[in-house]
């Protein structure tokens, strides 16, 4: 009886440290796929991106929320943040569509970046992530 309890024991340690193992690696080591190399799940302007947020958001957040898209747009601006981030603000300066190109992005696209302007067309790829005030795209990158 008692070896069977202290097989019992000895099975269920094994199966809680081979499901934290894989938590531990399903939460920290998995690496998330580059931006660069996911194909977009939806092409649209950023006018449009917004004025389906805008007319029904939890619609939009259901149908946009953690897809990737490829937003054509004017730049209304290019903010870079002490980190190295650059938002570009895409519709309207209050409430458009902002997308950010993380720190690492901005060093593998510098020349495209600093060539940006007010009133150039672009074309960005990235992650919906909702909206706030602006409609959020995050891990973006320019797109040639």
């Amino acid at each position: 009886m008692k070896m069977k309890l202290w097989r019992l024991a000895g099975i269920g340690v094994f199966l809680a440290l081979v499901a934290a193992g894989f938590v531990y690696w399903y939460g920290f080591l998995r690496k998330e796929k580059s931006i660069e190399k996911m194909k977009p799940d939806f092409e649209l302007t950023a006018d449009s991106l917004f004025s389906v947020f805008n007319a029904d958001e939890k619609a939009a957040t259901e149908k946009f929320g953690g897809k990737t898209l490829l937003l054509k747009s004017n730049v209304v601006s290019v903010e870079k943040d002490e980190k190295g981030n650059v938002t570009l603000t895409l519709v309207d300066p209050m409430m458009g569509v902002t997308c950010t190109i993380d720190s690492l992005q901005v060093v593998k696209q510098k020349t495209d970046i600093d060539a940006l302007r007010e009133g150039q067309p672009v074309t960005v790829k990235g992650r919906c992530d909702g909206m706030l005030t602006d409609v959020k795209i995050s891990k973006c990158m320019i797109v040639k």
